[in-house]
């Protein structure tokens, strides 16, 4: 089903691992609105004593996230299988680059590249996904990007790559948007065809 692709760029929390953000509290504490991402928010807070005590509110969670991050069921297996295949894999994160290392530093991840919300414009930008296809010189129709949410779906569909939804029950609504949809990870094993 996927066996046309070169390359896949996971998303971090939610997909790969469960971090637990606490996005009620981060939302609450920098005053963001329901239907705004909180990055969006600090980016149109006016004053940057505003931005930069809303910075410290994420970056606090975050941490927080980083620290007791879990695999979700089947993650680290496939990413083994994805790298004994020779396959290149990243991951694109809105996260800070500080929590997404320690995040896969804690959980003995495989050695990939990763590009955090300092390193591109955030998604559903496709900046971040455009950055890997240059980086391993690859059309973007040969990868795939795999997320959980509807930032997601966008960005790899701006990017014209393939989108590939982790289903869960909470994020259904984005499954019309994703090229692809999976509940494990087995299935995206089977998939690949590694």
């Amino acid at each position: 089903m996927l066996s046309h692709l070169t390359g896949i760029v996971f998303d971090l929390d939610g997909t790969l691992v469960d971090s637990a953000l606490d996005f009620v509290a981060m939302r609450a504490e920098t005053g963001c609105p329901e239907d705004v991402g909180l990055l969006e928010h600090i980016d149109s807070l006016e004053s940057p004593a505003q931005r930069r005590a809303a910075q410290a509110v994420i970056h606090h969670y975050e941490m927080i996230g980083a620290r007791q991050a879990t695999w979700m069921p089947g993650a680290a297996e496939l990413l083994q299988a994805i790298r004994a295949a020779g396959m290149p894999m990243g991951i694109l994160t809105r996260n800070s680059r500080e929590a997404a290392s320690i995040t896969l530093e804690q959980l003995n991840a495989p050695d990939m590249p990763l590009i955090a919300r300092e390193d591109a414009r955030p998604k559903p930008d496709p900046d971040g996904l455009l950055q890997f296809a240059h980086r391993w010189r690859k059309p973007a129709s040969e990868l795939a990007y795999v997320g959980d949410f509807r930032f997601d779906m966008e960005a790899a569909r701006s990017a014209g790559m393939t989108a590939v939804l982790y289903l869960q029950a909470d994020n259904i609504a984005y499954a019309d948007q994703a090229d692809l949809a999976f509940s494990h990870f087995e299935e995206l094993n089977t998939w690949l065809a590694l």
